[in-house]
């Protein structure tokens, strides 16, 4: 070998196994800067830490000094950490009920608030005022009568909440009831906590009555002989179709009396209950009053102008409740 050879090999320590054969150390390419190597004797790990490595050319047989390939650091890559989720459909299940139960609140309250605003429409009478079916009685008292011009179908009876009363006689243990067609009467009875003064009577009126006959069916003849000419059928008579219109009460000046008027009448005044019928076909010839179920009699006697029949009463002095009905007497009908 050369002295120059002998120099560098002095510069650049080898090592060496027992067969003399020179093992090469892993080099790095050169940097910019300046070195008195002519390789860079540094490598980078997979880690953050780094090791400087002494590099060997590789003798060849020529005497050459060739330097081994390069060798690039071996980088490690991590994946980026994924954060976990918690209990997603859990959650979403959570916010679904919370959110059906403030609409099944809201709609309750909303239904509430509906029906006390109906109640509070049924108890003031304010319905029954504008229906043409029902008579409000403001101010009652607790007890007392009145004649309806037509029948009656129920009465609301109104004391701090609304009491409903069919026809015919009932007694719930605060409140008497009597309804008999036209005829109604009121008497509170109890005087516990439940049983409150009664503020207003709602009359609630069927809108008309009318009584419609069923027709007789014509018998079925059997048919000529042959060569015979057949019996012209006889015209069938039509249907005749009547009612009997409502009770009316008039003073002995025939001014007709309202319900104010009625509950004002006081022993020994006089009124005149009148009453009339409609039909499609023939008339009526004269009708009857009844007085809480007491006959007045029939009567062919009629307000004058008018197709009213009427009588004439006196108020007594022991009666205050008064439940009048009228009938008319059809031609062909009968009594209506």
């Amino acid at each position: 070998m050369s002295d120059d050879y002998l120099k560098k090999s002095a510069s650049t320590p080898s090592i060496q196994d027992s067969t003399d054969t020179v093992v090469p150390a892993i080099t790095t390419p050169p940097t910019d800067q300046g070195s008195s190597s002519p390789f860079l004797q540094t490598q980078t790990s997979a880690t953050t830490d780094q090791q400087t490595t002494v590099q060997n050319p590789v003798n060849t047989d020529d005497g050459q000094n060739t330097p081994l390939p390069t060798v690039e650091p071996e980088s490690v890559v991590t994946a980026p950490h994924a954060p976990k989720k918690y209990g997603g459909k859990k959650i979403i299940a959570t916010i679904f009920g919370l959110l059906l139960l403030i609409g099944g609140v809201a709609a309750g309250v909303i239904l509430v608030q509906r029906q006390q605003e109906i109640s509070e429409r049924a108890a003031s009478g304010q319905e029954c005022s504008q229906s043409p079916n029902c008579i409000l009685l403001d101010e009652p008292g607790n007890s007392g009568s009145f004649i309806a011009p037509r029948t009656i179908k129920a009465v609301l009876i109104t004391a701090q909440g609304a009491f409903a009363y069919p026809p015919g006689d009932t007694n719930d243990g605060c409140y008497h009831v009597v309804i008999d067609g036209t005829y109604l009467s009121w008497n509170r009875i109890g005087s516990g906590p439940d049983c409150k003064d009664v503020s207003n009577v709602q009359v609630k009126m069927v809108e008309e009555e009318q009584v419609t006959p069923t027709p007789t069916p014509s018998p079925t003849e059997a048919p000529p002989p042959p060569g015979e000419t057949p019996t012209p059928k006889p015209t069938s008579p039509p249907v005749i179709s009547a009612k009997c219109l409502n009770v009316k009460v008039y003073d002995a000046s025939w001014n007709a009396l309202s319900s104010d008027d009625l509950k004002n009448l006081s022993p020994g005044d006089t009124v005149r209950f009148a009453v009339a019928g409609e039909a499609t076909s023939g008339s009526f010839d004269k009708a009857r009053f009844s007085l809480n179920n007491s006959s007045l009699g029939e009567t062919s006697n009629k307000k004058p102008g008018t197709q009213e029949f009427y009588v004439e009463y006196e108020i007594p002095e022991n009666i205050t409740n008064f439940s009048v009905k009228g009938e008319v007497h059809h031609s062909e009908l009968g009594w209506i």
